[in-house]
């Protein structure tokens, strides 16, 4: 593995004033002979990457940007921004320009390699040290910052710290493949979510599933010959999506989609919400894996794709025995895919994939004044994120939008979306990665992934029309091959000519014959990505809670009624027996009534051993036992002679 030395080019340091804005306050060293705080053009938008939208609403985060490189404009250099925010309190050394209640500044480190995750963690504790120190214009330290990051050589396979796939897996689960699968076909992609830091951080995370790309395919993901310079867009001082608007018209001959135009935004295209027909138009792409694309398996027939396979590939030469064996199983062994292609050099695969190069961008965060540069004729494609609303509104520049906090992928294009649809080899494969990868690691996940794309590149060298292309979606294989980086695999490879790599079978490592595991896999991944299917589950989840709280309700009613007629029944059978003593309630105990009259005497006492009671009620507050009317009129019933 080679070294790095002396990986750090730059530390600047970026504060935000309440009139300028975003602004450099220190370089070191100077980038500018003479001038500590100036910037060249090519960095200019700099102070807006290392200050990100919405970063007032967060005391700390972590940027990672990239940049066009100074000394070799065709190389990208790797931004790391650490920013903080203090109370004024805090402070020191108090400057006339700080007028509000918080501090907010950013020291980034620009360095030649993208080593993100590994000086991210080093420049926190620098950064926190140097804001604890409560003056900002004592530098000293950020100096021997730079002097220590330089004097340790590291090595190239430590960019991949601090880039948790295993994360990824845990919350996107089988749309990660999906999302793999996008990167390859090198379309316009928009992720958006907030705040910067781990948007920016998932973005690499994502891209470091593809082998060997962060440590060497991000060589030219920067770089790309414009065909005007980017707008001089200022920055909105008091963070008013208003301001951005008056700004953005007073640009002139504004180039949208190859076209000359200006193009205003009204308050409603300003807010957070999209319009309706935006709406309408950019539908959930995961529907049509209900009833669009995915159903390719021949139930009827059940075909076995691996045995035509062996029948064609009979002469290929030291097959092992696990490539050997008709069927892969469903459940296959932790270990069962990294040894079919474990023994295969990455570098000769022509590994990384000539992905991000020749207008085809990687930035994985982009401040508002880079907002002129998606729709530049140069750039054909571009995985990009995004943290102001202004991008998303700008649907027509992008043609897929993945929503990093609610965990959605959107796009208008219905031939995308057949294309991305994943079938059930696909769906075995995911699986499989999300039932292990939260125990095995993300070396184990990345392994994977790379044995996934080694299959798939062996397979794509079958004829056109092949049926084993269905196991990947025959659409998006046809999509992938006629993408520029993978015209250029096949001239970097010689179209595939490695001894190893053409001893594999060409096949899905997850073929086999359909079964009812498939099955639910295929419903599971359907009610949780589908929008349709996501209205059942919430529904069925409602009902549930709703069926709960009836039962416990209806249990409390029951309870009371039986309480009640409980109580009824046992005032029955209290009065059904006469008591031993009780008091003479009636002046006509003693008169003996005639038989057609007796019934009319009880009702009468009744009422009036009634009026008696309402009358004790008003005269105290005590209420009288329930029983008691009813043991007087067993009493008074109780002298009545009947004749």
């Amino acid at each position: 593995m080679s070294v790095i030395s002396e990986p750090v080019l730059n530390i600047i340091v970026v504060g935000f004033h309440h009139k300028k804005g975003c602004q450099v306050e220190h370089c070191y060293p100077e980038l500018v002979p003479g001038c500590p705080t100036e910037l060249p053009a090519a960095w200019r938008h700099l102070p807006a990457l290392a200050l990100p939208d919405g970063s007032h609403n967060y005391l700390s985060d972590t940027i990672f940007f990239n940049l066009p490189g100074l000394s070799e404009p065709a190389h990208t250099v790797y931004g790391i921004s650490c920013f903080r925010q203090i109370p004024v309190d805090q402070v020191v050394q108090k400057t006339e320009d700080m007028t509000r209640s918080s501090v907010q500044k950013s020291v980034c480190v620009v360095c030649r390699a993208p080593l993100f995750g590994r000086l991210a963690v080093k420049m926190e504790l620098v950064v926190r040290a140097w804001f604890i120190q409560g003056d900002f214009s004592q530098t000293k330290l950020l100096e021997d910052a730079y002097n220590h990051l330089n004097s340790c050589p590291v090595q190239l396979d430590q960019t991949l710290e601090g880039l948790s796939v295993q994360r990824l897996i845990e919350n996107w689960r089988h749309k990660a493949l999906l999302l793999f699968k996008l990167l390859l076909l090198r379309r316009k992609v928009l992720i958006y979510g907030s705040p910067a830091g781990p948007l920016s951080t998932a973005l690499l995370t994502l891209v470091s599933l593809l082998p060997r790309c962060v440590e060497y395919g991000l060589i030219r993901s920067a770089n790309v010959n414009l065909s005007r310079p980017l707008s001089p867009i200022p920055v909105p001082s008091d963070n008013k999506i208003q301001d951005v608007i008056d700004s953005n018209e007073t640009l002139h001959n504004t180039l949208v989609n190859g076209s000359s135009q200006v193009e205003e935004l009204s308050p409603k295209e300003s807010g957070n919400m999209l319009e309706e027909k935006d709406r309408v138009s950019r539908q959930s792409f995961d529907e049509n894996l209900l009833a669009d694309v995915v159903d390719r398996v021949d139930l009827s027939g059940g075909r076995e794709k691996c045995h035509s396979i062996g029948e064609k590939y009979k002469t290929q030469k030291s097959i092992s025995e696990a490539q050997q064996s008709p069927t892969m199983a469903r459940d296959m062994s932790v270990d069962g895919l990294y040894n079919l292609t474990g023994q295969i050099d990455q570098a000769e695969c022509g590994f990384p994939l000539p992905l991000f190069e020749e207008g085809y961008l990687c930035l994985p965060y982009l401040s508002l004044q880079y907002l002129d540069l998606l729709s530049d004729s140069a750039v054909h494609g571009f995985v990009v994120g995004a943290s102001n609303v202004l991008f998303k509104q700008k649907c027509q520049l992008f043609d897929v939008l993945v929503e990093m906090n609610e965990m959605r992928i959107e796009t208008g294009d219905m031939t995308l979306r057949r294309q991305l649809a994943l079938g059930t080899e696909d769906l075995r494969f995911a699986d499989h990665v999300v039932r292990h990868g939260s125990t095995q690691g993300d070396a184990w996940i990345r392994d994977q992934f790379a044995s996934y794309l080694i299959y798939l590149l062996r397979t794509s060298l079958l004829p056109d029309g092949s049926r084993e292309f269905d196991s990947y979606n025959s659409q998006f294989v046809s999509a992938f091959k006629s993408t520029p980086g993978y015209e250029q695999w096949l001239k970097n490879t010689n179209n595939g000519e490695v001894e190893q790599f053409m001893n594999l079978i060409p096949m899905h490592p997850f073929s086999g014959q359909l079964s009812v595991a498939d099955m639910k896999l295929k419903f599971a991944h359907t009610m949780s990505t589908t929008e349709g299917g996501r209205k059942v589950t919430a529904a069925v989840a409602s009902t549930g809670r709703a069926v709960a709280t009836t039962s416990r309700a209806v249990g409390g009613a029951l309870s009371q009624a039986k309480g009640a007629l409980s109580g009824w029944w046992s005032a029955l059978t209290t009065a059904a027996s006469p008591p031993s003593t009780a008091s003479d309630t009636s002046s006509a105990g003693d008169d003996k009534l005639p038989p057609s009259d007796a019934e009319d005497a009880a009702e009468q006492l009744d009422r009036s051993n009634h009026e008696d009671d309402n009358r004790n009620e008003r005269r105290t507050p005590t209420p009288e036992p329930p029983d008691k009317s009813i043991e007087e009129t067993s009493t008074a019933l109780s002298k009545i002679t009947i004749v």
